[in-house]
């Protein structure tokens, strides 16, 4: 049980860190990258840090100088975050990680977009259905982030 406790301890340390990292902290960034790699290597079926890892992987891609390591951070954390909505496809913090990283991709490398939309608009329906599954700062971020989306393609 401790061992337990001592895995969920680590993973709130590193979603704190990542949260810092999404705000431009780039040490925290990279933190929270390690931290979630060896927390998914841990529990390799435990969604959400699963879902982190992709999304911290996907911060190294905005965070580092080097355009190829953009490129193969970028995919690497996408390849994660889609492993994870396919393997649970209702989970709401995996579909609002990916929906925001796939939201900040270069439409015109990754094409990614659309996903962000159906990320936000399953978020959004699932709201409508029961408000006290997001908060109402979420709802109305999700809201936002849907507009720019759909602006962005023209949707």
């Amino acid at each position: 049980m401790a061992n337990n406790t001592e895995w969920n301890l680590r993973f709130n340390e590193a979603v704190e860190l990542y949260h810092k990292g999404v705000k431009g902290n780039k040490k925290a960034a990279q933190q929270a990258y390690h931290l979630f790699e060896t927390l998914a290597s841990e529990k390799p079926n435990h969604i959400e840090s699963l879902g982190y890892y992709g999304s911290a992987t996907a911060l190294l891609a905005r965070d580092t100088p080097i355009p190829k390591d953009k490129k193969k951070y970028a995919l690497e954390g996408l390849k994660m975050l889609d492993q994870a909505v396919s393997k649970e496809p209702k989970n709401y913090t995996i579909r609002i990680l990916r929906g925001n990283v796939c939201a900040k991709m270069p439409e015109s490398v990754f094409h990614r977009t659309s996903t962000a939309i159906e990320d936000f608009e399953m978020l959004v329906d699932a709201y409508k259905n029961d408000s006290t599954v997001l908060s109402e700062n979420t709802y109305q971020s999700i809201l936002n982030e849907l507009e720019k989306a759909k602006k962005r393609i023209k949707y």
